[in-house]
């Protein structure tokens, strides 16, 4: 991969090698949630780089400048472009402030991806919690796709990216985090049937147990530590190993690509097997981390 020549600083992100066939280029993608913060990414921020590695034109969407900013450096050190653009995408006028600029700055949107997200854990039954759960994890999603829809219409087509979970449709991610990512999955689908005459798709991803910030923040059910949370959400997928961000990003880079062209109205669990089979096989070697 081509780079700025720039030297990152001891606490930016890592970049693994990435590949060079620049299959977005020119195209214009809205990452929400793609800011970060030290050297470990996040679907967001991951995501964000890899689009930008295949020449889309960026915009790195987040409620935090310092945090957005984190992910620009990135960006530029390998040679691509972007900028940051900050707001509450809770709020209607704030996601049509969003879509404006990009077009002013871009001239288009091509893809979306919705990967803004809270998982509050056990603060979620307030009611003050399970509001904000709602509007940036469902509402906000439905706020920023109503922004860009009728530039995709115009331009002839588009993509709409939702990052949910395998908490959308399996039992321990929480109660609103789990409604709210169901609800982007059901989402998807309808919005898929309701758009897909203008050649625009919408499809989910579904991360299972990745190693990203904001999932190693969770304090594990067994008291034992992160270490062996890690060890244990690894054991229980069909692989034994532990996904990151970048598969993440990858499986967001092939729905953003004409490669998935005739793909819509789709979830792809990025789980490593864990949703596909029954817990009970899996039992004896997640005990034995």
């Amino acid at each position: 991969m081509n780079t700025t020549g720039q030297t990152p600083n001891s606490d930016s992100l890592e970049i693994p090698e990435l590949p060079e066939d620049r299959r977005l280029e020119g195209r214009t993608a809205i990452v929400t949630g793609a800011g970060s913060a030290g050297t470990m990414g996040g679907t967001g921020s991951d995501i964000a780089l890899l689009l930008a590695s295949q020449g889309a034109n960026v915009v790195v969407l987040d409620v935090s400048e310092d945090r957005a900013r984190h992910t620009l450096e990135a960006i530029e050190r390998i040679g691509g472009r972007a900028y940051v653009h900050t707001a509450d995408i809770t709020v209607k006028a704030n996601c049509e402030a969003v879509a404006a600029r990009a077009l002013d700055e871009f001239g288009g949107i091509d893809i979306l991806v919705n990967n803004a997200a809270i998982a509050p854990g056990e603060q979620e039954n307030l009611e003050s919690m399970w509001d904000a759960i709602i509007a940036l994890n469902l509402k906000a999603p439905k706020l920023m796709s109503d922004a860009v829809l009728p530039h995709m219409k115009a331009a002839g087509g588009g993509s709409i990216i939702h990052i949910s979970s395998i908490a959308g449709f399996r039992a321990g991610g929480g109660i609103g985090y789990s409604a709210a990512k169901g609800g982007l999955i059901a989402m998807a689908k309808a919005q898929a049937f309701e758009y897909g005459q203008s050649a625009i798709r919408v499809n989910t991803v579904a991360p299972g147990h990745v190693a990203i910030p904001m999932g190693l923040g969770f304090k594990g059910w067994d008291g034992g530590g992160t270490d062996r949370m890690r060890s244990r959400r690894a054991k229980a997928t069909m692989l034994g190993t532990e996904g990151t961000g970048w598969d993440v990003a990858f499986a967001v880079l092939y729905l953003a690509s004409d490669e998935s062209r005739y793909v819509t109205g789709h979830t792809i669990p990025v789980d490593g097997g864990t949703t596909a089979t029954m817990p009970i096989m899996l039992a004896a070697q997640i005990e034995s981390a």
